[in-house]
């Protein structure tokens, strides 16, 4: 028990009591006067005595628990990050059929097994929702809105298979590259505002650069040179949702780096560039935004570089690919080709090392063909 003086003239009463679960509580008032405190004080103590912070707060609903457990869980989060976990609220949680101004005093574990079947049913991946909603509901608990989550002893099913993409590849060999490139150009011409794609897609495809990354770049973080470019990423954008433009930057130290740009991957560049600006004077319009979307205004759609990627190769015997697929495809060829694992680190940006060793240093059909030809040039006998 303690009764301090604030710097502002005020008292705060604390006391610390053992509840009837052995856990230790602290209990504050803050009052006008030491009169009011002992009395404070007094109270508090009779209260500890008649077991009345031993009963537990039932009236909240869970739009109210989430308020509360969003503002402690957003300290420190990225914008985007809290951004969709408030999607998947609105979506999955608080919704008419499931927990919209329900008490949460009132969700059971019937009631949290019938969420989990139905959500399996809808996602592959929605363990990682669930752990979402768990943590709430585990919020709730440490508060003492409730008293056992009702996550315990759920059974979790078998969601639904994952989307067959089997017909995909990870990251393409040096000829499907040399394909795409090719069917990439002469899909979007020299001289069209359609000339940006290319650009983009090769850009990815012969830097390692992350989507995110090339999508937030502008003309000033690009410095042309007699061998190509430098490009100094210092930033990432998300569009959670359409209308929402949110700047990052990158979420590693080693993300913020400067990108060695090839000399022809630079020239496509340039060559955006002026087609750019020409029709920026055409529509009265200034940005120093390399990628803008087609009204020139705004940063280009994050589902934008698939399209342009499937329409390109439509047709084509060249297998599909994600977007991503386009920085395995660069540090896979950049291991084939030679470049040490240290530089290639720093290219595509990866705080661990590791990451660049087991996750996208893959072995290519070109680089398993060679391998008895490795070894018996050293053991030749």
């Amino acid at each position: 028990m303690s009764i301090k003086k604030q710097e502002n003239g005020t008292y705060q009463v604390r006391v610390q009591f053992t509840d009837s679960l052995g856990r230790r509580r602290n209990k504050k008032k803050t009052v006008a006067s030491l009169t009011l405190a002992k009395r404070a004080e007094r109270e508090i103590l009779n209260e500890v005595d008649a077991g009345t912070f031993n009963k537990v707060q039932k009236k909240i609903t869970m739009n109210e628990l989430i308020d509360k457990f969003m503002l402690d869980y957003s300290r420190g989060k990225r914008e985007v990050t809290i951004i969709r976990h408030k999607i998947f609220i609105e979506n999955s949680v608080l919704t008419d059929e499931w927990f919209d101004n329900v008490q949460v005093s009132k969700i059971s574990r019937p009631i949290i097994q019938a969420w989990l079947d139905w959500i399996a049913s809808k996602h592959s991946a929605y363990k990682a929702e669930s752990v979402f909603l768990k943590k709430i509901l585990d919020f709730a608990v440490s508060y003492d809105f409730i008293d056992v989550n009702p996550f315990s002893n759920v059974r979790y099913p078998t969601p639904i298979d994952k989307p067959d993409r089997s017909y995909r590849v990870d990251s393409y060999e040096y000829d499907e590259l040399l394909a795409f490139i090719d069917a990439v150009k002469s899909k979007y011409e020299e001289n069209s505002l359609k000339y940006r794609k290319y650009a983009y897609l090769r850009l990815l495809a012969f830097t390692g650069m992350r989507m995110s990354e090339a999508r937030a770049l502008l003309w000033s973080d690009i410095e042309f040179t007699d061998t190509g470019a430098n490009i100094s990423v210092t930033k990432t954008l998300s569009r959670p949702i359409e209308s929402k433009v949110i700047i990052n930057e990158p979420k590693t130290k080693a993300g913020k780096r400067i990108v060695i740009v090839d000399k022809k991957t630079a020239q496509t560049l340039k060559q955006w560039h002026n087609i750019q600006q020409q029709a920026f004077m055409k529509a009265g319009v200034r940005s120093d935004i390399v990628f803008t979307n087609r009204r020139l205004n705004n940063y280009i759609a994050s589902n934008q570089p698939r399209k342009w990627l499937l329409a390109a190769i439509k047709g084509t015997n060249i297998p599909q690919i994600n977007i991503h697929g386009l920085r395995h495809t660069y540090v896979t060829l950049a291991v084939q080709a030679g470049m040490d694992i240290k530089t290639l680190q720093a290219q595509v940006g990866h705080n661990d090392i590791n990451t660049t060793l087991n996750v996208y240093a893959t072995v290519t059909k070109d680089m398993r063909a060679k391998t008895a030809d490795i070894f018996t040039s050293l053991v030749n006998f």
